[in-house]
């Protein structure tokens, strides 16, 4: 299962009186709990993560995100994801072109696992990758 940056951010940098953190937090506790469930990152999600965390050091933040398994970005998923940007942008679809949550679907779907986050848009992209 690929980890959205926001869920790590979210679980790991826990603010108790946001909401979000709290639903991350959880989530993250049922992943890290279940044997089944192979959980990754990919250097991109890294960098989001050690860029977005407030309370935790970057030494003790990069010993935890360590633990994760860690693939490499490839072409493919660089061509696939601007194939369904283009896609998005010829439908009138809004994707934030400096958001990487498109990438991030595509390098889950390239990889056979599941993508999880708490971002609104994925079903929208869920849904222009399967158009194509």
């Amino acid at each position: 299962m690929l980890l959205d940056a926001n869920l790590l951010i979210g679980a790991f940098d826990h603010d108790c009186e946001n909401p979000c953190h709290v639903q991350a937090r959880q989530h993250m506790a049922q992943l890290l709990n279940d044997p089944e469930i192979r959980l990754a990152i990919t250097p991109l999600i890294r960098y989001e993560v050690l860029r977005g965390i407030k309370n935790i050091d970057a030494k003790t933040l990069t010993a935890i995100l360590n633990d994760f398994e860690e693939f490499d970005i490839r072409e493919r998923d660089a061509t696939r994801a601007a194939e369904i940007f283009r896609l998005a942008r010829k439908q009138n679809v809004s994707l934030d072109k400096r958001q990487f949550d498109l990438f991030h679907c595509v390098c889950a779907e390239n990889n056979r696992l599941e993508f999880t986050s708490q971002d609104g848009d994925i079903p929208r992209i869920r849904k222009l990758m399967s158009e194509t």
